[in-house]
């Protein structure tokens, strides 16, 4: 998938949740006021809060970028709310 794609969800206020290798995830953007943040986590573990978009795609998990991970899903690999 595009980079482009991933921002456009994330700007929208999306919910993402993907499979890559085995493993589900989940990207949310959780507007709190002056708070805002990116959560990224795999489930069921601590989340990666963030609060721009350029630092999500540089969290890395197993020596692999969000943003790699991204790259590399297909359509069915994505669910988007």
């Amino acid at each position: 998938m595009k980079k482009e794609a991933l921002i456009d969800y994330i700007e929208c206020g999306r919910e993402i949740e993907f499979k890559y290798k085995g493993k589900m995830y989940s990207i949310t953007y959780s507007p709190a006021d002056m708070d805002d943040f990116i959560s990224f986590c795999e489930f069921y573990k601590e989340p990666t809060n963030v609060t721009t978009i350029d630092d999500l795609l540089e969290v890395s998990r197993d020596g692999v970028t969000v943003l790699k991970m991204w790259e590399s899903l297909s359509e069915n690999d994505m669910w988007i709310y």
